[in-house]
């Protein structure tokens, strides 16, 4: 499997992830007409993708150290990382705000 299509298939699972993000929080605050409960766990949620960040950070630190030194780092695939690290990070909250709606 080849490099571009690895990419090709994080940015399109991150894109759908993106979308179920932005899909839930419109139906739940819809659902919870934007009572106190559901503004407490959009903000548990965004704590937790927050605290992500720094681990995602640094995991972008870290990719070049196990890319070949030849490897060119182009406008475009740095836009690619970006994408790919939104993707993730909306995952992450995505998945904090599926756990705290059913916790609370």
């Amino acid at each position: 499997m080849s490099e571009q299509t690895i990419f090709l298939i994080f940015i399109l699972l991150g894109t759908g992830t993106t979308l179920c993000l932005y899909i839930l929080k419109a139906v739940k605050q819809v659902k919870y007409k934007g009572d106190e409960r559901w503004w407490l766990i959009q903000l548990k949620a965004t704590n937790a993708a927050d605290i992500m960040n720094l681990v995602l950070i640094l995991l972008l630190l870290l990719v070049p150290l196990f890319i070949d030194r030849q490897t060119t780092f182009t406008l475009q695939r740095i836009i690619t990382f970006g994408l790919i690290y939104i993707g993730v990070r909306n995952l992450i909250e995505l998945v904090a705000m599926l756990y705290f709606d059913k916790q609370l």
